[in-house]
């Protein structure tokens, strides 16, 4: 099984470093041909070069010969071959250029432009026959034609939408997705359909080519709601106006079709409060009458995070093949339309990141990573999976990485909580008198896990001689949906125990020194570690150091700053500035700001729009006012997604300055590097 590679890596010789970052590899998507004999995926990789993430299409035969690379980017992504098997589409873009829509012929490999996307990336692309493609993209006012980009970006902006900006985006007021669709054979460019001026998230052709189902923000209040619905469009205006399928209140992250015409939607029927995004069936698609929607099985798996990289829904007879997220790992799952069961169809300590299978789901191509190799493209035949292309052997024979160990550690109220222990290597620097340092991570989300992947945050902290504990408190999910609400309108209660409980069990393993125990962590990590030192009173493990990244800080500020924030914060935090302010500013970090007398790093982007950068002010200001130790990192020009797909040298850098923040403040070894300048105080 998967153990079996994991266990013949060996012969590992030195540390990771930042820089290695530059040489790995990993797999986007998959796309199976259909002829089931090839498959094309995308390889991501950082280019030092000219400092941009690249992405380039490989295709490989199903035996695993034939490697053969198709393009050379800069970006290519959202791979699908038309259903003849004759073309292949996706999306190419890049630093400076405008975006396109390519179709490529298949085997030989002409290519030619069929459109040109001016406004930002496409975020959808499907079939609808081999001749005619539907295109999810943004879209740009009337009005706004023909004006340069000088001045569009002089004029004011007349905002009447709290989400007006979105993370990764940027400013979405005037740009709502589209849905448009496009002849490869003829000169007439894309012709919208569906809903114009309304911001769509999600499309999927019907199997007869007749309809599009779409998702759209198409309530007056969307923005104080989060919520959308999911609409029919007939692909021929002229067959029919849009229908509506949905009912108000809820929240639809993806929608897809079975070969039997059967409607697949993903999300939460009632998004007012916080829960787990399911799938569904839409019954009645095309009738006179009101459709229906309802959850495919009672599974009590959540589909809200964890996505088929491309796509996160894969029709096979029968059923629906969907990520299955369990314990630290992505399974892959069947959801039955017949008997409407779930069953597990592949899992291993190891998470699925991209999917695509045979009509019969007999073959499966994936894209899987497990804790010491980064995604790599893997054949899975009945349940036993093969791998296909090792694209990071070279790096991996050089690095001596970290070996990880799962635990269970007792918390409050009798509960266990799973967690991942990484260990510095042999070639790591060599522990001090009293044991290593420790290092203690919160993931974001809160509805999120850790578990059994290639975390390079982890690796970089154990090559610098830590011993790292990551666990999966509650309101993280992968534990059923009891265990991700359990925190809703209390934070910082029982993820504060649980995160303690963490902390307590890395400090008495016999190798660490439990006076030099750091907390760190990202989004909901950064306010949970935020918490920890804001409400830590000489109890043990004393923390020397936190990172605090990307962090809520005020819930306060959340609601009018953040794309998100006016609905997220109400769901998790349980109450609003206008109803109940006592409880929003008693759940938020920065009121405990003169509590922390550790050292912090605030780590923050400028252009996040999720927590936006204004949350990093408040407490770098709060922690200075009262005396404290911080020291506030700002990145130029990059999003939420800083430490995922920031610009190279950014993401170098960013290790660099955490480390040589702990180095100095925990006695670990950094990467050489002297960002930060000391100022005396």
């Amino acid at each position: 099984m998967i153990a079996d590679f994991e266990n013949a890596e060996v012969d590992r010789r030195r540390p990771i470093r930042p820089t290695d970052l530059y040489r790995l590899r990993s797999v986007g998507e998959v796309a199976l041909h259909p002829d089931r004999r090839t498959v094309v995926f995308t390889v991501l990789s950082l280019d030092a070069e000219i400092d941009r993430n690249r992405s380039h299409l490989y295709s490989v035969a199903l035996d695993g010969t034939a490697l053969t690379a198709l393009t050379t980017g800069p970006s290519d992504s959202l791979i699908r071959f038309s259903p003849n098997g004759e073309l292949l589409a996706f999306v190419r873009s890049g630093p400076d250029r405008p975006t396109e829509i390519i179709v490529r012929s298949w085997p030989v490999g002409e290519e030619r432009q069929v459109l040109t996307v001016e406004d930002g990336k496409p975020s959808g692309l499907e079939w609808v026959d081999d001749h005619r493609l539907v295109v999810l993209a943004p879209q740009r006012p009337a009005h706004q034609e023909g004006v340069d980009a000088d001045e569009l970006a002089r004029r004011p902006k007349i905002l009447t939408k709290i989400d007006y900006r979105f993370n990764g985006r940027g400013a979405i007021h005037d740009r709502p997705r589209q849905v448009w669709t496009v002849d490869v054979d003829a000169e007439v460019g894309a012709v919208p359909i569906g809903s114009v001026g309304i911001d769509h998230s999600a499309v999927a052709v019907s199997p007869d080519g007749q309809f599009v189902a779409a998702t759209a923000a198409t309530d007056q209040d969307r923005d104080l709601s989060g919520s959308n619905h999911v609409w029919l469009y007939p692909i021929d205006p002229a067959t029919g106006p849009p229908t509506r399928l949905t009912e108000p209140g809820g929240e639809w992250l993806a929608v897809g079709w079975h070969p039997d015409n059967t409607l697949l939607v993903t999300g939460i029927i009632d998004n007012s409060a916080v829960g787990f995004a399911r799938v569904h069936t839409v019954d009645g698609v095309g009738d006179s009458g009101a459709a229906s929607v309802a959850q495919l099985t009672a599974h009590d798996g959540n589909l809200g995070r964890a996505i088929f990289r491309g796509r996160n829904l894969v029709a096979v007879d029968g059923g629906v093949l969907a990520p299955g997220v369990r314990r630290g790992r992505v399974a892959v799952d069947r959801y039955d339309f017949v008997d409407r069961s779930h069953t597990v169809v592949f899992e291993d300590d190891c998470q699925v990141s991209a999917l695509d299978a045979s009509p019969d789901g007999s073959v499966m191509v994936a894209a899987v990573t497990g804790p010491s190799w980064p995604a790599e493209l893997w054949r899975i035949d009945d349940g036993t999976p093969t791998r296909l292309v090792g694209l990071n052997d070279d790096v991996l024979a050089e690095l001596d990485l970290a070996q990880v160990e799962t635990v269970s550690v007792p918390s409050t109220d009798d509960v266990e909580v799973e967690a991942w222990i990484t260990r510095p290597p042999a070639s790591a620097p060599a522990a001090g008198i009293d044991g290593r340092a420790g290092l203690i991570y919160v993931h974001g989300g809160p509805m999120f896990q850790y578990g059994h992947h290639f975390f390079d945050e982890f690796q970089m902290a154990a090559a610098c001689g830590y011993v790292v504990i990551g666990g999966n408190p509650r309101g993280s999910d992968g534990y059923g949906e009891a265990w991700a609400t359990s925190i809703a309108g209390d934070l910082g209660n029982r993820d504060h125990h649980d995160v303690l409980a963490l902390a307590r069990h890395l400090a008495d393993m016999p190798e660490v020194d439990a006076d030099r125990i750091g907390i760190g962590g990202g989004s909901y990590g950064g306010f949970m570690a935020a918490w920890v030192l804001g409400h830590r009173s000489g109890e043990y493990p004393r923390f020397r150091a936190g990172l605090i990244e990307r962090a809520v800080t005020s819930w306060t500020t959340m609601y009018g700053t953040s794309d998100i924030g006016n609905w997220f914060t109400s769901n998790v935090v349980g109450a609003t500035i206008e109803d109940d302010p006592d409880e929003v500013i008693r759940q938020s970090p920065v009121t405990y700001a003169a509590n922390i007398a550790a050292p912090v790093l605030i780590l923050h982007s400028e252009e996040d729009w999720r927590c936006p950068i204004e949350q990093a002010e408040q407490l770098f200001a709060a922690i200075r006012r009262t005396g404290g130790n911080a020291t506030f990192v700002r990145f130029p020009g990059e999003n939420h997604e800083l430490s995922r797909s920031g610009r190279p040298r950014h993401r170098v850098e960013r290790f660099e300055i955490i480390h040589e923040f702990f180095a100095e403040h925990l006695g670990g070894s950094d990467f050489g590097s002297s960002h930060l300048t000391r100022s005396p105080r």
